[in-house]
């Protein structure tokens, strides 16, 4: 069968797009992305498609990743496709938020296609991934230890995002644009041993079609009956909504504690990954030791909890529930004010109430509770105290160490998330910082055995973080 043809089978058969839609697809330049864009191109007219194109410059390989975008732009150009494209320093990406340089790739282009695809209205996001794509990420999966989920690997739809042709491999994907003399991009990056799939690819397969010459096809084969299993579990799950979901809402999901405790491992196990995933389908599977941290929570009656998705995403184990919510990520609002002492002072952009009052000295093993609340030597603190964001530079030398440090640093070694950092109180005075709501104390206004007065400092959440 000739590829346009099986790719309208798979279309039609899939569901994948339907007459009249809007398709928005990734186009990197390589072979299997430019055969996509190609495919779509030639059903445009007969099925009344509007093909849109999205390419992201991760800048990794200097002016060749410029160049691959003009010859992206060029193509569309020729092609009559609109085209969009946005430059992002994945490298330093990756560093600021401490991700390999994979996946903070693929969460940079991911955000980027969802956020085009909002903005012209897309009805699908089309990925070019072919079934040589499908058994590495099945074989990655695996080195990970990933559940039955991961095993499954990546499926033709979910959400918008779809994958026509994932039942096509990438040979057939070169024969077609050699038929069609295609002009297509090679990333060297493709061959770079530093990255996971190329080693995958290059190394590991190799062994095994040696071991199994179609060793590929018994992987797809896995990896299809895994995504039968999947869906029956997921039906499964979704019938036993009423019996577990003790209050939902659009970003938060109680489950009942009760009802988890008395069910077998694997049914735990399997609705605590179904109510993060439905609460944020677009993010990474549950590592297998998350589900585990809140599964014996559960079973022994502690509290714990997990943050995932970089702070978007939270599950905790509180005395009666499980509670899963999104924290929806709010620009930082810059914010300076005068701290009430003795008093209460409302700091709504960070969603926390500050209060202040003097007080004697306590008992030393109250000095300093937890970083929520904290005990000041009144006479090693300044008359007048103020509550702000923290800023760039910001410097202080914590409870118990002997040097200043840079705040952004005490962040990082915290793991506060970025988009968090600006929310979070500083309190100071004429000096400098006093203290870091929930992080950390000044030493210079630590309490002693020859404290006379203190200036009692506590802080209670109001819902914001």
């Amino acid at each position: 069968m000739e590829l346009l043809a099986l790719f309208e089978n798979t279309l039609r058969t899939h569901s994948l797009v339907e007459p009249g839609q809007r398709v928005l697809v990734a186009f990197s330049g390589g072979a299997d992305s430019t055969a996509l864009l190609h495919l779509f191109t030639r059903l445009r007219e007969s099925w009344s498609l509007e093909v849109t194109a999205a390419h992201l410059n991760h800048a990794l390989r200097g002016e060749q990743s410029d160049t691959d975008e003009a010859h992206c732009r060029q193509v569309c150009a020729e092609w009559r496709v609109p085209f969009f494209s946005r430059k992002v320093e994945v490298a330093q990406e990756a560093k600021r938020r401490r991700l390999s340089i994979e996946v903070a790739a693929r969460e940079v282009r991911y955000a980027f296609l969802q956020e085009v695809a909002d903005a012209i209205e897309a009805d699908a996001i089309a990925l070019g991934h072919t079934r040589d794509d499908q058994v590495e990420t099945v074989l990655l999966n695996l080195t990970r230890g990933a559940g039955t989920a991961g095993l499954a690997g990546m499926p033709m739809r979910r959400g918008r995002i779809i994958r026509p042709l994932l039942q096509m491999s990438r040979q057939q994907i070169a024969a077609y644009c050699a038929l069609h003399g295609l002009r297509f991009v090679e990333d060297v990056s493709n061959t770079d041993p530093r990255y996971s799939r190329n080693r995958v690819r290059h190394h590991v397969l190799p062994e095994l079609r040696r071991v199994n010459p179609r060793v590929d096809e018994a992987i797809e084969r896995l990896a299809s009956v895994l995504r039968d299993e999947e869906r029956w579990w997921q039906n499964y799950i979704r019938d036993l909504e009423p019996q577990f979901t003790l209050r939902r809402t659009e970003g938060e999901w109680r489950l009942s504690l009760e009802w988890l405790a008395g069910q077998p491992e694997a049914v735990q196990r399997r609705v605590i990954r179904y109510t993060v995933q439905s609460l944020h389908p677009e993010g990474r599977e549950l590592q297998f030791e998350q589900v585990e941290r809140l599964r014996e929570a559960i079973r022994t009656g502690h509290r714990a909890g997990i943050t995932l998705h970089g702070g978007q995403l939270h599950a905790a184990v509180t005395q009666r529930a499980l509670r899963v919510w999104l924290k929806r990520e709010v620009p930082a609002v810059a914010y300076e004010m005068m701290v009430r002492l003795p008093g209460e002072t409302a700091i709504p952009p960070a969603g926390i109430t500050l209060f202040a009052e003097y007080s004697a000295l306590p008992d030393a093993r109250l000095w300093r509770q937890d970083n929520w609340e904290v005990w000041c030597d009144a006479s090693r603190i300044g008359k007048q105290l103020l509550v702000r964001n923290w800023r760039r530079g910001d410097r202080m030398q914590p409870l118990g160490l002997s040097g200043h440090r840079k705040l952004s640093d005490i962040f990082g070694d915290r793991k506060v998330p970025v988009h968090l950092r600006q929310r979070i109180p500083v309190v100071c005075d004429e000096e400098g910082i006093v203290w870091v709501v929930g992080l950390c104390l000044a030493h210079r206004v630590r309490c002693t055995p020859d404290t006379k007065q203190t200036v009692h400092l506590w802080a209670q959440p109001r819902g914001g973080w």
